[in-house]
């Protein structure tokens, strides 16, 4: 039971932020990271052959935000994962406030994908319209600049139509 109890207690100080007295490997990505890392480069295969590749975040009320993105990737040297796209506002005020992001790679003609749980570790901007203006807020209109959410994977999640456990196979 004290385990259990110290692995839960590590998960809930890890959303916070809080150092994980399991260490870091153990909070970045629990079970086998082997099998993970394999689960998330077949993801990132799946979205780069064109399956539906979405973003959920929640609002501090608790109504969730969905929003399309462009790319996974799997970046080189790191645990974890990110994803690329022309976010919009919502999406990233939702990250500020809450950091809990869910990605969902989706092939609808295979009926085959996954649903990746994690927190938002860092948003880099990767690209900017051309005649960006920065006196021009983005919450006015369409985002200016294109960015990177980087994420710390805590759950992988098979993704199918019909009924589901929320079982981890990865």
């Amino acid at each position: 039971k004290r385990k259990q109890y110290r692995e839960r207690g590590a998960r809930s100080l890890g959303r916070r932020g809080a150092k994980s007295p399991l260490g870091p490997r153990r909070m970045a990505l629990k079970g086998n990271p082997n099998m993970k890392r394999e689960c998330l480069t077949k993801a990132a295969v799946l979205a780069e052959k064109g399956a539906y590749l979405l973003v959920a975040t929640a609002a501090s009320d608790g109504y969730p935000h969905v929003a399309p993105a462009g790319r996974l990737t799997l970046p080189a040297g790191e645990e974890g994962t990110a994803v690329d796209a022309w976010f919009c506002p919502v999406t990233l005020e939702n990250l500020r406030q809450g950091g809990r992001i869910d990605i969902v790679v989706w092939d609808a003609v295979l009926d085959e994908g996954f649903q990746i749980l994690g927190t938002c570790r860092a948003i880099q901007e990767i690209a900017l319209l051309n005649g960006y203006d920065a006196s021009i807020p983005e919450k006015a209109g369409l985002p200016q600049a294109e960015r990177r959410i980087r994420i710390r994977v805590e759950k992988i999640l098979p993704f199918r139509r019909g009924a589901h456990t929320d079982k981890e196979e990865c």
